[in-house]
């Protein structure tokens, strides 16, 4: 039986070393059609945010990407059978059945009010998640499950934006994980330019993106109308720019370069968690230790560095990779981002990953207690969200914030945020911008033209900054 996610003891030694988770058989086609209707006419899930989100605290590492390719975000062409993999552990013991369906929605992330699922689903409605193991040789046990997407149960016939939920039979008002994903229909073309602003006050901490669309594949009569174009930086949707109309149109050209309008804080290079052994410390590890409970890391301690110069060094823009070095016991040398993509491609991946483990990890950030605000960890494995748990505190003990979470072995960016007015976290009071820093853009096309009923997504084109 399962045994529950651990509850780890204090860091004992903390203070002292600071200190010094188908078969479908019909026989008869109206079967079929009886079952597939009362499918579709199932309710769809009320949501009340169609956004990234996991609503169970024994639900962890949920990873959702191109499928072989794990440094991707989930965008996918419209005919791609099994394109895309979401992954996610569950800890509880349970082992339970869990149900999905999908959801297309506008450019604006609500519900395609004009449409049914008739109009965008080629098969059922909904799927059982099959694929799921159980961890082996773990202190902390866990059911891994597997979904890809599109299968022979679920799979859609038009582009455009989808949030994938899942949920607990007959509870699709309760959902355990939401998703967003890009389905697109590659009609159009991209020039981009990634510069610095003209803005004198933003040029050393903001980058302007530039570009341009070729839409000679698409026949509109009025660009301006059915044409949208969003940016988002990094995979992120909370500072993502959208409804962006061309500043110029020339021919069937679409410019968009505009000055201090498609603008965004640089940042600085993530900072980078290799937790991926147990056994090895690597270079941000103080100390790692192991009882019969499990793992425990202990980081050293970060310094702000809003007032630092800037520092490149190569990082994964905020996404991670959970995956296990010690897997085979083998002794391999610590190159942290090196061996992050060189192990994931050379073990073999399922049997590695179930081997994975958990640690729970010690944060620690030196700042005075009078900072002023609430200060929370924040990256990809955190969906850019300002999470209740990843929230730091005061210890007066060390004299800086610390905040201990439960993570799965592996190769993390992270960065330290506030709460900015809207609810986002604002990056720049604890780690600071600099126009250099490597980030990467994504342009999103969308087209609707005069009486259709949804917003197609006919181009999506990812970049570096520095490219």
């Amino acid at each position: 039986m399962l045994t529950l996610y651990k509850r780890f003891p204090p860091f004992s030694r903390y203070y002292t070393i600071i200190s010094g988770p188908k078969i479908l058989s019909l026989k008869y086609s109206l079967l079929f059609s009886l079952l597939l209707i009362a499918s579709f006419l199932k309710a769809q899930p009320h949501l009340n945010a169609y956004d990234d989100g996991v609503y169970r605290d024994y639900i962890k590492s949920v990873k959702m990407h191109v499928n072989g390719l794990f440094l991707t975000f989930p965008i996918a062409k419209l005919g791609q059978e099994n394109s895309l993999l979401l992954s996610f552990d569950e800890l509880d013991g349970k082992g339970t059945r869990y149900y999905y369906t999908v959801i297309h929605c506008d450019r604006d992330w609500k519900p395609t009010q004009e449409l049914s699922p008739f109009d965008y689903l080629g098969g059922y409605r909904e799927g059982e998640i099959r694929d799921y193991e159980l961890s082996s040789g773990t202190y902390q046990d866990y059911l891994q499950y597997k979904l890809t997407i599109p299968n022979d149960e679920v799979k859609w016939t038009i582009s455009g934006n989808y949030l994938l939920v899942i949920y607990e039979p007959g509870e699709e008002d309760d959902p355990i994980i939401t998703r967003r994903f890009l389905i697109t229909d590659e009609k159009v073309s991209y020039r981009t330019q990634e510069t610095r602003p003209a803005m004198v006050s933003k040029q050393n901490t903001h980058q302007e993106i530039d570009f341009g669309v070729e839409i000679s594949g698409l026949k509109t009569t009025n660009p301006r109308a059915e044409i949208s174009c969003s940016v988002m930086q990094n995979g992120r949707w909370d500072n993502i720019l959208e409804n962006l109309e061309p500043r110029l149109i020339t021919g069937t050209f679409l410019s968009y370069d505009y000055q201090d309008k498609i603008v965004f804080e640089a940042g600085k290079e993530f900072r980078n968690l290799d937790i991926s052994s147990m056994i090895y410390r690597s270079e941000n590890v103080l100390d790692i230790s192991e009882d019969k409970e499990g793992y425990s890391t202990i980081l050293f301690p970060d310094e702000p560095r809003a007032m630092k110069a800037y520092l490149w060094r190569k990082d994964l823009d905020g996404m991670f990779v959970p995956y296990n070095r010690d897997y085979s016991k083998r002794s391999i040398p610590i190159d942290s981002l090196a061996s992050t993509i060189n192990l994931v491609n050379r073990y073999n991946y399922r049997e590695q990953n179930l081997s994975t483990d958990y640690s729970e990890v010690l944060f620690t950030l030196n700042l005075p207690e009078d900072f002023g605000s609430n200060i929370y960890i924040v990256g990809g494995f955190t969906d850019w969200k300002l999470l209740p748990e990843n929230r730091m505190v005061f210890d007066q003990r060390v004299g800086a914030y610390v905040a201990r979470l439960l993570l799965k072995q592996g190769y993390y960016n992270y960065e330290y945020a506030i709460q900015d007015r809207n609810g986002n976290p604002d990056f720049s009071e604890i780690e600071g911008n600099w126009y250099a820093t490597e980030n990467q853009y994504t342009v999103l096309t969308y087209f609707r033209p005069r009486g259709g009923q949804y917003d197609q997504l006919v181009g999506a084109h990812t970049f570096g900054s520095n490219d």
